[in-house]
């Protein structure tokens, strides 16, 4: 019984050529990351200002409610860019495509909720 199977070299992936391929990728991931971060947190900061216009104008609980959750989305946001962009625990292998898909949702979703509200 051979261990490893076909096409197993051993090592621990440090190899010249190997690792490093996927650390520049998952690298250039997470600064696409933290550039979809940054847009979320422009779509937010728009997102507050029409939920605040309307607080202004209806003073009603749904609005006040509208309110809160963008400014706590918005502190949210904030916070986890933040942590891309200084924390290197945070640009762990493998990171940068699970971030990348929640933020791109994210974005996306925001995108259509700005459109409902402006309507």
């Amino acid at each position: 019984m051979q261990v490893g199977g076909q096409g197993f070299h051993g090592g621990n992936g440090t190899e010249a050529g190997k690792g490093l391929g996927l650390q520049l990728a998952n690298s250039q991931i997470i600064t696409i990351d933290i550039i979809i971060g940054i847009g979320n947190i422009c779509l937010l900061i728009f997102l507050l200002f029409m939920y605040l216009r309307s607080y202004r104008d209806f003073k009603s609980k749904f609005t006040f409610g509208l309110v809160a959750f963008a400014l706590l989305l918005l502190l949210q946001n904030i916070l986890f860019t933040g942590f891309l962009l200084t924390y290197q625990g945070f640009r762990g292998p493998g990171m940068g495509a699970p971030i990348f898909f929640l933020n791109i949702i994210e974005f996306f979703a925001l995108s259509i909720l700005i459109g409902v509200t402006w309507e």
